[in-house]
């Protein structure tokens, strides 16, 4: 079985005076957003990994079945919100998809697309790929929890340094969404990718 992590435990430093997990995208929040994909795709358990402003987001996502995990060290960087996600597994889990808060443009038949082609191939890294470029989510088999654990907080490679070293363990899956190449970073990023979401929710509105 695969679990999925959402990493959403920074600071968003770079959208401040923002805070990127509660921002609107179309009908929801971004961090809502997020795990309505994800709750609606293969993944057998989700597990949201909080820190900044932690007691702010748990009541967005009250109800929606997830499981949360607080990386009390957010501040010391991804990785080790990568880590506080993993030491969550259970004993029946293979392999990991580690999705970001920074994208909620990423849809539930991506996901599922990522999660068949881990199962039909027999490589341990699943990357997505968009013209040839890597892109996130990805998926690690849990062959490889204990290698991360020991990488160095500290790193500033952190789990690229990793990934790259299991280039021969790679499955690269070419996708048709581009998103897996964008994330929210900064004021303008959030500008231009919540614009394409607004269209499509106003014309559900009046097209039912």
């Amino acid at each position: 079985m695969i679990s999925g992590i959402l990493l959403a435990a920074g600071e968003s430093k770079r959208m401040q005076p923002a805070f990127k997990p509660l921002l609107k995208w179309g009908k929801r929040t971004v961090i809502s957003e997020c795990v309505h994909q994800m709750r609606n795709s293969q993944l057998a358990d989700i597990f949201v990994v909080l820190g900044h402003r932690e007691s702010e987001v748990r009541p967005v996502l009250a109800g929606t079945g997830v499981q949360f995990v607080v990386n009390e060290e957010y501040s010391n960087g991804m990785l080790t919100s990568v880590k506080t996600g993993l030491s969550m597994l259970g004993p029946n889990t293979d392999a990991v998809l580690i999705a970001l808060v920074d994208q909620p443009m990423i849809k539930t038949d991506l996901f599922n697309k990522l999660i068949g082609a881990y199962g039909d191939g027999s490589k341990g890294i699943v990357i997505p790929t968009f013209n040839g470029k890597h892109g996130h989510p990805i998926i690690v088999s849990v062959s490889y929890v204990e290698e991360i654990m020991q990488l160095d907080d500290d790193s500033p490679e952190g789990l690229r340094a990793f990934i790259n070293a299991h280039k021969s363990d790679w499955l690269e899956v070419p996708v048709e969404n581009a998103g897996i190449l964008e994330d929210l970073d900064t004021p303008e990023d959030y500008a231009r990718l919540s614009k394409q979401v607004e269209p499509l929710y106003e014309h559900h509105k009046w097209h039912p």
